[in-house]
C-alpha cells in the first residue's frame, strides 16, 4: 500500500497518539500534586509543582513533538500537544482548591506549549531524512 492510497489515517493516528501520550505525561507528572507548601519561616505558599516535574513534563513533551517532527507530523504535534497540555492544566485548575486565575494560565499554556511544540517538531523535521524526489 503506496502513502497515498492511506489517506489522513495516518496523521489522525499521530494526532491521537500525540494527545494521549501528553495527557498521560501531564497526569504522570503534574496531576497527582495538588497541594500548595508552606514555608514556616517565611509563610510564603509555593507550588503544588516542584521544579522537577515541570522540567520533566517540557523534556517528555519536547520529545514527543521531536520524534514527531521527524516522522513529518508538524501539523499533528501542532494540534495534539498544545491542546492536551491546555485540556489537563483547565481540568485540573477548575476542579483545584484556588479555581480563581484559571482563564489566564489556560491561556498561557496554550501559548507556550504551542511556542515550545512548533520549535521542537520543527527541530525534528530539520534533522528528518530526505526522500528522493
Amino acid at each position: 500500500m503506496d502513502e497515498k492510497s492511506r489517506g489522513p489515517a495516518r496523521p489522525v493516528l499521530w494526532t491521537v497518539a500525540l494527545g494521549a501520550a501528553t495527557a498521560l505525561a501531564y497526569l504522570a507528572l503534574l496531576g497527582w500534586d495538588r497541594e500548595k507548601d508552606l514555608n514556616p519561616v517565611t509563610g510564603a505558599e509555593t507550588g503544588p509543582y516542584e521544579a522537577w516535574q515541570v522540567v520533566g513534563l517540557a523534556l517528555v513533551v519536547a520529545a514527543l513533538a521531536f520524534v514527531a517532527g521527524r516522522r513529518r507530523q508538524v501539523v499533528a504535534a501542532l494540534v495534539a500537544i498544545p491542546t492536551a497540555l491546555t485540556l489537563a492544566f483547565v481540568v485540573s485548575a477548575v476542579t483545584g482548591p484556588e479555581p480563581g486565575f484559571w482563564p489566564i494560565g489556560a491561556a498561557l499554556m496554550a501559548l507556550g506549549s504551542a511556542a515550545g511544540t512548533a520549535v521542537a517538531a520543527l527541530l525534528g523535521r530539520g534533522t528528518a531524512r530526505r526522500s528522493p524526489a
